[in-house]
């Protein structure tokens, strides 16, 4: 089982105490060797400096079935290509359109929540950004069959994504499984790519530009040539993938963080006060919500949704003086970076004043790595950035947030790093 003992008891603890342990150190998942880069120096060196060396590694090829091939498991050539060719859908002109559905969305979602009322936020957040992906990967969300067929594939997602960092994934590649053990089938793919491909057929013999996702993957073409109806389903499957887990933990991690003290909510307050003056959040406020950005920069030092990351070498490589082989897996924890106290004064401590004002935009990459970096940074870093500023005005401008109840909030450590429960009172402003 090698260290699926810790790795499964208390995984951020044990990969924050491997830094005591020198740069690169290698632990065992099951029968396989994994190297663990424990110095910003060496991070920095995996995913910049020598990124060509390495891929994606073992996990990403077991999620390939369940989760198709976009941007998050393709490799190579055909990751850059594919990246190229959606980057048009995040320029910043587009994300100001998306912007008004995220406004409006998160706006309706805090709206059913009457004051002096209690409940229990997780639920909530996860229906809200749900919402907001579909609604600004479709013009129209609504095709018969979406919604049950997105449900059923997050399902498979998450079981899937558990197996393949456990020590059943590296002795599957050895000897026979339980039919329990072994990755869940393709089916639900199947179908969600099956509804996707009708949707793509119809924006196809429409021809028009509809404002959203989908028309900016169609549209998308250059040198190598314009995206498959194949390769479209596998981008839209990544922005599943990427816009439901981590988007809707980091929203619930921002509300807990400023439920818990006031002072910060204060200041949030005076803030959107002052910018928004009593109307509805915008994408053109985002640069005056100075306050709020830094909120939102700690809360994702913090709790970084994606906590443990890797790559695979590809060829001979030395890193932190540890010589890799091709083949070679090596994983990185952006949540045991971020609480180095070598990096961080007090990192255990919630202050958003160490985010300078003109500094907190943009933090330093390879020290804060949230969205990752280098080839592989999030192609939906501003998108993420946009909807968490607007839901985060959304639920706090008309309310003071208090937590409910007594019993701590506790991580749960699966795909991302979530809250596993937020119970908040919402209490009227005073006017």
């Amino acid at each position: 089982m090698g260290h699926a003992a810790p790795l499964r008891r208390d995984p951020l603890r044990f990969l924050c105490g491997l830094r005591q342990r020198g740069p690169v150190t290698k632990i065992y998942i099951g029968p396989r060797p994994v190297h663990v880069v424990n110095s910003p120096d060496q991070v920095r060196e995996l995913l910049t400096v020598q990124a060509r060396s390495f891929d994606k590694g073992a996990m990403f090829d077991a999620l390939r079935v369940p989760l198709g091939d976009g941007l998050i498991t393709a490799v190579g050539e055909r990751h850059l290509c594919h990246r190229r060719l959606v980057q048009p859908a995040f320029h910043h002109e587009r994300i100001a359109r998306y912007a008004r559905t995220m406004a409006e969305r998160s706006l309706a979602r805090s709206a059913d929540w009457a004051p002096g009322t209690t409940r229990d936020l997780v639920p909530d957040i996860h229906r809200l950004t749900l919402d907001v992906l579909l609604r600004t990967l479709f013009a129209d969300p609504h095709e018969p069959g979406l919604d049950a067929a997105v449900k059923d594939w997050l399902t498979v997602k998450y079981h899937s994504m558990r197996l393949a960092l456990s020590p059943l994934h590296a002795w599957a590649e050895r000897v026979p499984l339980l039919p329990g053990w072994r990755p869940p089938d393709a089916g639900p793919l199947r179908r969600l790519v099956d509804v996707q491909l009708r949707i793509i057929a119809n924006y196809r013999a429409d021809g028009r530009d509809r404002g959203d996702l989908l028309s900016m993957l169609l549209l998308a073409g250059g040198p190598e040539g314009a995206l498959t109806d194949a390769e479209v389903t596998d981008e839209l499957i990544t922005m599943f993938l990427a816009g439901t887990g981590t988007v809707s933990a980091s929203l619930a991690w921002a509300l807990h963080e400023i439920s818990r003290r006031p002072d910060v909510q204060r200041r949030i307050h005076d803030e959107l006060d002052t910018v928004l003056a009593g109307r509805p959040p915008a994408f053109e406020d985002l640069p005056a919500l100075v306050h709020t950005r830094q909120v939102l920069t700690e809360v994702l030092r913090l709790h970084p949704p994606s906590w443990l990351l890797m790559r695979r070498a590809v060829r001979p490589v030395t890193l932190g003086g540890v010589r890799l082989d091709p083949g070679d897996e090596v994983f990185f924890s952006p949540y045991a970076l971020h609480r180095d106290p070598h990096l961080y004064e007090d990192p255990e401590v919630f202050d958003p004043d160490r985010w300078p004002a003109d500094a907190a935009a943009k933090a330093p990459r390879h020290t804060f790595l949230p969205f990752g970096a280098g080839s592989r940074l999030c192609i939906g870093e501003d998108y993420a950035w946009t909807e968490l500023t607007l839901a985060v005005a959304a639920f706090t401008a008309g309310r003071r947030l208090e937590p409910a109840g007594t019993a701590p909030v506790r991580a749960l450590v699966g795909t991302v790093l979530r809250p596993d429960r937020l119970p908040l009172t919402a209490r009227p402003r005073p006017s």
